[in-house]
């Protein structure tokens, strides 16, 4: 089957290499991925932002159909179309295994990160991990069930009330995501914050996913433009989505009192950022992190997906082949660029 392999650290070109199909073990499914979609962290791990095993299969985001089954499986039919939870290999022995929360192993494998991933035509999954796909959604959707369902549990961590004034810092697939479920969770007021990068598709996707305003922090600090615009007010929810040090700390300033910074981005490893600690204590602000997502989250997005309550097919900017995954890893700051996914069939 063909893959794509990151073979070296460093920055170096991915391979296109051609490997035996994965053996359908007695308890999974074969999968033949129809799309699999691209994610920040492939880049950060493509230029070594991240550091990651090698030689390794990228790729975790994904649907396809099922090709074949293991003889103990029940439920799921050769030919269904399925979404699929990332797989995941926890050892089962650990304290977090013992403890129920096996997505925390302290020895977990991912499938695209320590195990092999969907940036291949066919991958094994688990019927624990399947969902049918909707009818009503596209493939390419489908691919993004993963980022999806992180928004999800981000939002349900972070605690939207209705009519909260709500900022959104970072205007890539996350964070356009967390915009259009903000709107579902019932979130008022939306300030969407990006730079010069996001002032054309990713501004318009933000104003149409629900935004009130685009604010652009490329030459003047965010905080002081909105609190120009909500004249002094400060704000319930920040949310930072990008993970960039500076953003964040501009946040601090703008949230009320017992108001709430929402850290979904990702800083690269061993970056710091300075808080003045007294001022969070005396405004009682809260800092929620968050990390990954769960089954309920799945069950919740994949639930919004079936009602037609969310859809971002417009979100999919570049359909492309494995053979061309420069075009997207080498220019990740493409104006133009949202969110893109190679596809294996026409």
């Amino acid at each position: 089957m063909k893959t794509l392999v990151k073979t070296e650290r460093g920055v170096t070109d991915l391979k296109l290499m051609d490997i035996e199909k994965p053996v359908c073990p007695d308890n999974g499914v074969l999968i033949k991925v129809d799309t699999a979609a691209i994610c920040g962290s492939d880049i950060h791990y493509y230029t070594d932002k991240e550091p990651m095993p090698v030689p390794q299969i990228m790729g975790h985001e994904f649907c396809g159909r099922i090709v074949e089954k293991g003889k103990d499986v029940t439920g799921w039919e050769v030919g269904d179309f399925v979404l699929s939870r990332v797989p995941t290999y926890p050892c089962g022995e650990c304290v977090a295994c013992r403890d129920g929360h096996p997505e925390k192993c302290t020895s977990i494998r991912i499938a695209g990160l320590t195990a092999p991933g969907a940036y291949a035509e066919y991958i094994v999954s688990y019927p624990d991990l399947l969902y049918l796909k909707p009818e009503n959604i596209s493939p390419e959707v489908g691919a993004c069930t993963e980022p999806t369902t992180v928004v999800y549990h981000a939002l349900k961590r972070f605690g939207v009330n209705p009519g909260d004034t709500c900022v959104v810092v970072g205007l890539g697939a996350i964070g356009l995501l967390t915009i259009k479920l903000l709107k579902i969770f019932g979130a008022g007021e939306i300030i969407a914050v990006g730079r010069n990068s996001a002032l054309g598709k990713k501004k318009e996707l933000a104003l149409k996913y629900g935004a009130n305003v685009f604010i652009n922090a490329q030459d003047r600090k965010a905080s002081e433009q909105i609190l120009e615009y909500t004249k002094g007010y400060k704000v319930n929810l920040a949310i930072d989505c990008t993970g960039t040090i500076d953003a964040i700390e501009d946040l601090f300033g703008i949230i009320c009192y017992k108001g709430t910074l929402g850290a979904l981005g990702v800083p690269p490893t061993g970056e710091l950022v300075k808080v003045d600690w007294n001022a969070l204590v005396w405004g009682s602000i809260n800092i929620i992190t968050t990390f990954g997502s769960e089954k309920s989250d799945y069950d919740a997005v994949v639930e919004l997906f079936r009602e037609g309550k969310l859809d971002f097919d417009d979100m999919i900017s570049h359909k492309i082949r494995l053979e061309d995954w420069a075009e997207i890893f080498k220019n990740p700051r493409n104006p133009e660029y949202t969110k893109a996914v190679f596809k294996f069939t026409e």
